[in-house]
């Protein structure tokens, strides 16, 4: 029965009269966590009063130090014993069950114990912030998943492929999140190649963090899979100055991602890899991408064209926030944004870190576009900028629209 219960969860986890269902037949069989369930589920109520709410979160707390070393199985030396020696780790409980992790980082062990933990049976929110270090791999336990077509060695978040939770995550993150400063600068050190195999598992996921690199971006961006995607944010692709750009253009040509509504798209700064003209053309055109409102194109190298070929496109209409910060864009470009009526009703145009001058702000405000450029590039900014793109002609061509991103 407990089974049939679970699977039933698994597959529809957002059916409230099953869980209540599941927490009473627990609770009848005297198995403390129906009642642990029963008191989740009751605060989740909004309607109740703060005394209410108070009792409750008190009996929730005795339950958890009564009961959570047993629920938490093989995961509780992870979670509970935290030591020096070992990632630091966060976890939540909702409904009686795991409902997200935050790991600091992955070691084999705690993979191993995560997949097949039966509290993570419906985990919503998973975060693995950072890699393991080189200190933990001879005291960690040997991997038992096998490597994934096309990689060359194993990491610990290959054991996390098989997990039945994958089926029910919502919303993954791969490295540490940063600051967001006003130079949109970000240098992502975390490398993940092979994430596109654990990916491919997240059938129901509708946030991606991807703050990391090294992980083959134009097959994950062409996953059939990803059919309930809202936010996607790229923070970080690429290994370094001879790396091909984002492959905004696998993004494009995607049937499933219809209900993406959040895309953010921000190269690493140390390496040079900036967003071409061509890709940004080839993703602004999608015939998929259309419930789009916020979109993010930072460190491009699209210039004036670029600009254009956004407004020519038709989908500021679409969109709320637009923001193209750290780039090439010039008083030609704003332009563009001033004779576009869709402009002014964007809630956020950011143009700070371009060549727009206090000029063509003002002819934006005046315009009536709720634009920003705040801290303008410099002409020795421009200038080195001009000659790092220059410099890597030859190589990858960002100005060729015929290859939309190939590589010679």
């Amino acid at each position: 029965m407990r089974e049939a219960f679970e699977n039933s969860l698994a597959a529809n986890p957002d059916d409230l009269a099953g869980w209540c269902a599941y927490a009473d037949y627990l609770a009848e069989q005297d198995d403390p966590r129906g009642e642990f369930m029963q008191v989740q589920l009751a605060l989740e109520d909004g309607s109740r009063s703060m005394d209410e709410r108070d009792i409750l979160k008190t009996r929730e707390a005795e339950l958890l130090v009564a009961h959570e070393r047993e629920w938490l199985g093989d995961l509780a030396p992870h979670l509970l014993d935290r030591d020096d020696s070992g990632p630091r780790a966060e976890h939540w409980w909702a409904r009686g069950y795991l409902t997200e992790l935050r790991v600091e980082w992955l070691t084999n062990r705690f993979a191993q114990a995560l997949t097949a933990a039966p509290v993570t049976r419906t985990l919503r929110a998973l975060r693995i912030e950072g890699q393991t270090p080189r200190s933990t791999f001879v005291t960690d336990t040997p991997p038992q998943a096998p490597l994934p077509p096309g990689a060359t060695a194993h990491e610990p978040y290959f054991e996390l492929i098989g997990a039945p939770w994958l089926a029910t995550l919502q919303s993954f993150q791969v490295g540490e999140s940063g600051g967001d400063s006003d130079d949109a600068q970000t240098d992502v050190r975390m490398r993940a190649p092979g994430l596109e195999h654990l990916v491919a598992e997240m059938t129901r996921v509708e946030e991606l963090q991807l703050l990391c690199r090294g992980y083959d971006a134009g097959t994950l961006f062409a996953l059939s899979s990803l059919t309930n995607l809202q936010v996607l944010r790229v923070v970080g692709f690429g290994d370094g100055g001879d790396g091909p750009p984002i492959p905004l253009g696998e993004l494009a040509r995607n049937p499933v991602l219809a209900n993406l509504t959040h895309l953010f798209v921000h190269p690493n700064s140390t390496g040079w890899n900036y967003l071409p003209l061509a890709q940004v053309r080839t993703l602004v055109n999608s015939p998929w991408l259309k419930s789009l409102t916020h979109l993010q194109l930072r460190l491009s190298n699209m210039g004036d064209d670029g600009a254009t070929a956004i407004v020519e496109s038709g989908i500021v209409n679409r969109l709320g926030r637009l923001d193209l910060r750290n780039g090439t864009i010039t008083d030609h470009g704003a332009r563009a944004f001033v004779a576009c009526a869709a402009a002014k009703e964007l809630r956020r145009l950011d143009l700070s870190r371009n060549a727009v001058t206090h000029v063509g702000l003002n002819l934006l405000t005046r315009a009536g576009v709720n634009a920003v450029a705040k801290t303008v590039a410099s002409r020795r900014e421009l200038d080195a900028h001009e000659a790092n793109v220059r410099n890597h002609r030859g190589r990858y061509d960002p100005d060729d629209e015929g290859r939309e991103g190939d590589w010679e």
